[in-house]
């Protein structure tokens, strides 16, 4: 996977973001950080990361809405520049059905469940970072 992938982390939870900003940057990739909704969205637009780290519950706009814009904007806008989001949330999905909800109504590519392994975060990063979002 390209190391030098430009990730955007998105949380309010200091100690999350400090963690997930000191581990990937150790693992080589350049970190980019927001600490509400609102401030995410702005910075994903003025200057499109390679990957998102979306917290689901954050103040402002909560990571759902914001995933959900980011998306629609990425459509409807031929100039915007497509990137996957990664959810990540304390929230337990207990089923199947709510889960699918959940993705088809934010539009993430992806969710992990907080407490998240880093090796875990990595990988699903190498995952998202091997799409290449192609535009209709």
């Amino acid at each position: 996977m390209e190391r030098n992938l430009r990730i955007l982390v998105v949380d309010d939870e200091p100690d999350i973001l400090e963690t997930l900003e000191f581990s990937l940057t150790r693992r080589g990739f350049t970190v980019a950080t927001a600490v509400d909704g609102l401030e995410g969205l702005e910075k994903a637009k003025r200057n499109p990361p390679d990957v998102m780290i979306l917290d689901v519950m954050l103040p402002g706009c909560n990571g759902y809405e914001v995933s959900r814009m980011l998306k629609e904007w990425m459509e409807n806008d031929p100039q915007a520049t497509l990137f996957p989001i990664l959810l990540l949330t304390a929230r337990k999905v207990d089923t199947r059905d709510r889960e699918k909800f959940v993705a088809t109504w934010s539009r993430a590519d992806a969710c992990l469940y907080k407490p998240f392994e880093m090796d875990e975060v990595v990988a699903t990063l190498a995952r998202l970072a091997q799409v290449n979002p192609v535009r209709a």
